[in-house]
């Protein structure tokens, strides 16, 4: 049985990245944001915020890894079975290994006490560096995307991306009752910011939404890969190539920037001679993502009178 295969390979490229994303992450969250009390997004932020509050408040050490270990992996028991075997595996490495990098990273650059500036802005680079490298690896750091996947069947709105916006926002919030500072929570959103577009950077500039076009043979496959793997929708386009004069089908489906590097992998693994671009969305609105909303106002119901050539030819006469 050969250990070193071309597979197992793989999966332990990714698992590397996934381990050096989250070391990056790591001393993102001690050196250059925490100390400071910027506030990073999603749970890390949460557990920071509850960790710094009890110690200031209660005198009760609890480091920020513990709640963030704790959370994400209640969110992981009760996710497990929605996740595919290769991703709940680098997951669980991500959390695992951010929460050990949250702990071990905790070294003085000399930035603690230094310009605050700088730091959100550093801080959000190198996280944001350290999330897409996650991302490449087709793992999760949880969080978020746990909870999309609890919550994403029974309230079809909550998406990955208003999750992270809903959870962000409460971050943010939450971090000025904590602080009493709005200059600390405004620093925050500046990194959070910096973060999202660094993240979209290492993910070879994968947008927010981006649509993807795709032309293969193989169009069946590569549509029911898309529907059960990923759960977006798919539309299959007829088309005729101009050179070989042949009917074919072109597979349109709109995906997030985390899901997009899943997406590439599933085609390639369908058909390694299809022909994939993408063009990025500046919003993407209905079922799995933003909902649709209506001005309140009723047109299904408005008579239209239907007129005629010779109502119209009488009237100009008239």
């Amino acid at each position: 049985m050969k250990v070193f295969t071309k597979r197992n390979l793989k999966y332990i490229f990714d698992a590397v990245l996934v381990v050096v994303g989250t070391f990056l992450m790591g001393i993102a969250f001690n050196v250059f944001l925490n100390a400071n009390k910027i506030s990073p997004s999603g749970f890390s932020g949460l557990s920071a915020i509850i960790s710094n509050v009890l110690l200031s408040s209660f005198g009760i050490n609890i480091p920020a890894s513990i709640f963030y270990l704790g959370i994400n992996t209640i969110l992981f028991i009760f996710s497990f079975k929605k996740m595919g075997l290769n991703f709940a595996i680098n997951s669980a490495i991500g959390v695992v290994s951010y929460s050990v990098f949250m702990e071990v990273c905790n070294f003085d650059i000399g930035l603690s006490s230094g310009d605050l500036l700088l730091c959100a802005i550093y801080g959000g680079v190198v996280m944001g560096i350290g999330l897409g490298l996650v991302f490449r690896g087709h793992g999760s750091t949880g969080g978020s995307d746990m909870l999309a996947n609890i919550l994403g069947k029974k309230f079809r709105f909550l998406t990955v991306g208003n999750l992270v916006l809903i959870v962000d926002a409460i971050v943010l919030v939450l971090s000025f009752i904590a602080y009493g500072n709005l200059t600390l929570s405004l620093y925050s959103l500046i990194a959070i910011w910096i973060m999202t577009k660094m993240s979209d950077v290492i993910i070879s500039g994968v947008q927010g939404v981006r649509a993807y076009y795709i032309i293969s043979s193989n169009y069946e496959e590569i549509s029911n890969l898309i529907m059960t793997k990923l759960e977006r929708g798919v539309t299959g386009f007829e088309a005729e190539g101009m050179y070989t004069k042949k009917e074919q089908k072109v597979l349109m489906t709109v995906v997030t920037r985390a899901e997009s590097v899943k997406l590439r992998q599933l085609v390639a693994n369908a058909d390694r001679d299809a022909f994939v671009y993408s063009t990025p969305i500046s919003e993407a609105m209905g079922y799995g993502f933003l909902p649709l909303k209506n001005d309140g106002k009723d047109y299904k119901h408005k008579k239209v009178t239907k007129v005629t050539d010779e109502q119209t030819l009488t009237e100009t006469e008239e």
